[in-house]
């Protein structure tokens, strides 16, 4: 079984955690006999936590009917509470021993709310149902939820990120399109031709690349197009000062501020620069997908604007990075085997399909249905999505929100300030190393 954090320890997690969120068997009723003799079974309410708004909750409120319709004995009580706020609830639940019983998790998060014993382990129900087939998990995320060779959770999905284009743009703008690998090189010319004036006020109003916030998880997609990484393997050590990560960050910050494709924080402005055909290229995970096609339409039947998905551009070699979204078990149910029992149908492979593979939530957490999430809907290149899964990493440490939170202050010193990656990133790596070691 593992060890708690000290409490010391958990304390400084909580704090980095609010940091970042700030910066998304129980036994089967017996058979009925007769009439005077059949014992209703006891109707239970699990507490359920989660993260979202409004609008995704018809995704998740299909899975719970069905649920209803399999144990109307085991009720649920879903709690909603927007990304930001949710951390801190969360933490704030966990210190005082009144978390929910059925938890929404997310990987880059899991190794500080297992370390401190925050969850329930699965093993003991694994062992006794073989069946349940943990094997189906994708293996590689699988790593963010296991602590000393036991599960603490199950996933509902998993991310990769690709560059999300303005198809119709390219096309108008004879622009080849980026289908298959591409380098830096080809990114770099592609979004100055998409960069442009033309209003001819001599300011830009099309850009080519809107770049994203890159201080959390997404960091590792292009630091690994580049053979790099933003921490070790073992979690113990920060590499953002290799001449490989300085000069993925250096290109980075030389699109924004010496071929100026890229809007800064205030040139974006308050609309949605890609969704309104002003910039050719965004990026994001499935669920990405799901809100562009909500907001412009679906990607390949829409006269006023096609729009596709392409691999990210390498240097050195093909790279993503791969976070995902589950559900645990609070350590201090009452309900340990009720909870188990929801959270081993709200991840099973029929329900996922329907909840999170055919709508594009995401890459569904069981490989056996990865290939749901491929339909004409979607854009034509949606299969990459599943394709960068076999050289994406990850990084699964308990202090990753602590890092992160560094780590922004770092990235802004660079992407804001245009301050050379050489000389910031080794400073972030010297507040950063001390943290990975004192809470590994």
């Amino acid at each position: 079984m593992s060890h708690p954090t000290s409490r010391r320890n958990f304390l400084k997690l909580s704090v980095g955690l609010s940091a970042a969120a700030a910066l998304a068997a129980c036994a089967a009723p017996a058979p009925a006999g007769d009439a005077g003799d059949a014992a209703m079974p006891e109707t239970v309410e699990l507490r359920l936590t989660f993260w979202g708004d409004l609008a995704d909750m018809p995704t998740w409120n299909w899975g719970i009917e069905q649920w209803k319709d399999e144990r109307p004995d085991i009720q649920i009580k879903w709690e909603n509470t927007p990304w930001g706020e949710y951390w801190t609830k969360l933490q704030t639940e966990a210190v005082a021993d009144n978390l929910p019983d059925v938890v929404g998790m997310v990987s880059m998060f899991s190794q500080q709310y297992i370390r401190q014993g925050s969850l329930l382990s699965f093993q003991s129900y694994i062992d006794a149902e073989p069946e349940v087939d943990v094997g189906d998990f994708w293996p590689a995320n699988m790593l963010a939820y296991t602590w000393q060779d036991e599960i603490y959770a199950f996933p509902y999905d998993l991310s990769t990120v690709l560059p999300i284009y303005n198809k119709s743009m390219f096309l108008d703008n004879g622009v080849e399109l980026p289908i298959g690998d591409w380098t830096w090189d080809e990114f770099q010319e592609t979004c100055i031709a998409l960069t442009q004036d033309t209003s001819g006020d001599g300011n830009t109003d099309q850009w080519g690349w809107l770049m994203p916030n890159l201080a959390s998880w997404t960091i590792d997609i292009p630091l690994s197009t580049n053979g790099a990484r933003f921490v070790s393997e073992d979690g113990l050590k920060c590499l953002l000062d290799t001449p490989e990560a300085i000069e993925t960050i250096q290109w980075l910050s030389d699109l924004r501020h010496v071929h100026q494709v890229s809007p800064t924080i205030a040139q974006q402005g308050d609309v949605p620069l890609f969704e309104s055909g002003r910039a050719a290229m965004h990026w994001g995970n499935p669920e990405r997908v799901q809100t562009i096609a909500s907001r412009v339409g679906p990607a390949r039947d829409n006269e006023n604007f096609l729009w596709d998905v392409a691999l990210f551009p390498m240097k050195t070699q093909p790279g993503n990075s791969v976070q995902g979204g589950s559900f645990a078990i609070g350590s201090t149910t009452e309900y340990a085997d009720e909870a188990w029992e929801f959270v081993k149908f709200y991840t099973s492979a029929p329900i996922l399909e329907e909840m999170v593979a055919k709508p594009s939530r995401g890459i569904p957490g069981r490989a056996s249905i990865a290939q749901a999430l491929i339909t004409d809907e979607n854009p034509e290149h949606q299969q990459y999505f599943l394709d960068v899964l076999e050289y994406s990493i990850s990084t699964f440490i308990p202090a990753f929100a602590q890092v992160t939170a560094v780590l922004a202050k770092y990235m802004d010193e660079i992407m804001i300030n245009n301050e050379p990656a050489a000389a910031i990133l080794p400073q972030a790596v010297q507040e950063i190393d001390p943290i990975l070691i004192e809470t590994a």
